[in-house]
């Protein structure tokens, strides 16, 4: 280097120029160790109230970083005295513990607690649990830390890990399953409508359906059941399976009040085949997916019990609510296909012989 062949070049009786050289040594290790913002012992400390911050809540059972090292070192070099279990008061103090560190251990070890060039450094959180909302809890800790109590340098944090990528993930596939969840039932909701012709119509329809995802999906939230994949990805599915014995059950409704043009008639007429199709119907496709009960894995059994729920679910609400409905709101859905009394009468003695 350059400057240490201009030392090299100094008289051995040369007192004032060794003495210039070595503060301006000192000067340059000073503004190197302040790129080096995790040499400063205030930021150490700092990472150090964070991880007695952690621990103090519950969540977090042991956490690492390079201020533990720093400290572990710097109380072996005083002999292990508990007193020096604490982070050196300058930057340079900090430096030769971990210039020691490094002696007496792999070189890259320090590595893994912080970059090289000491501008990034990790801190390593191990939680007393997997749990998803123990992680939130966690992140939303570090936030309000680093929030209430502002670090001495201007740090940024990022998050890393397991964990915190199945928390990402969660809240992506939540997010994304919602928007499409409801963009489907708007979707199924203009089908229908379209399908029978009629906004009102179109709402009926939609009445098993919203009754059988109510039912569900509370039950799962009311057990403390997990929105796990299966659920996430099945929920789709209820869309298509929920509405589909409500169309069978109000067109032929519409069929056979057009037919009868007496709402009691129907009734009665609806209750006979259309009612025992359905009602069969529910309970041999709900039968047929028990067997996934007695799969080994979790996401079997609970793709078992999610189907044959909405099968089960939707089948009562439209052999229950729907016919409750349409007798409530007959002088409105069949505004156009109701006929007086008499005129049923008289076009049935006209067809006997």
């Amino acid at each position: 280097l350059s400057w240490q062949q201009e030392i090299d070049k100094l008289a051995p009786e040369d007192d004032a120029g060794y003495e210039a050289w070595s503060q301006a040594l000192d000067t340059l290790d000073r503004l190197r160790n302040q790129k080096q913002i995790f040499k400063r012992p205030d930021l150490l400390n700092y990472i150090i109230g964070l991880q007695n911050f952690l621990a103090a809540q519950g969540d977090v059972g042991k956490s690492n970083s390079i201020a533990d090292v720093v400290q572990k070192v710097h109380q072996e070099l005083f002999e292990g005295d508990s007193d020096h279990f604490t982070i050196p008061a300058t930057a340079n103090g900090v430096a030769q513990t971990l210039i020691s560190y490094q002696n007496s251990h792999k070189p890259d070890d320090l590595w893994h607690l912080v970059t090289p060039d000491y501008t990034r450094a990790n801190l390593w959180l191990q939680l007393r649990s997997g749990d998803n909302k123990d992680m939130e809890r966690v992140i939303d800790d570090v936030n309000r830390y680093l929030t209430e109590k502002k670090p001495p340098s201007k740090l940024k944090a990022e998050w890393a890990g397991l964990t915190y990528i199945n928390v990402a993930w969660q809240n992506k596939m939540v997010t994304g399953m919602l928007k499409s969840f409801l963009s489907s039932f708007v979707v199924v909701f203009i089908m229908m409508a379209i399908l029978f012709r009629s906004l009102l119509w179109g709402l009926l329809a939609m009445i098993p359906l919203t009754f059988t995802i109510t039912i569900i999906y509370g039950v799962i939230g009311l057990i403390g059941k997990d929105y796990d994949m299966p659920v996430a990805v099945l929920s789709s599915l209820t869309l298509g399976l929920a509405v589909d014995f409500a169309i069978h059950f109000l067109q032929r409704s519409r069929a056979t009040m057009a037919r009868f043009g007496d709402w009691s008639r129907t009734a009665h007429e609806m209750f006979e085949e259309p009612a025992r199709a359905i009602a069969r119907n529910t309970i041999v496709i709900s039968l047929g997916f028990t067997p996934l009960l007695f799969a080994p894995l979790i996401p079997y059994q609970t793709v078992g019990v999610f189907l044959a729920s909405i099968m089960l679910y939707s089948g009562l609400a439209t052999l229950w609510m729907l016919p409750a409905l349409l007798t409530v709101l007959q002088g409105r859905v069949f505004k156009n296909t109701i006929k007086p009394t008499n005129a049923v009468t008289q076009q049935e003695q006209e067809k006997k012989p």
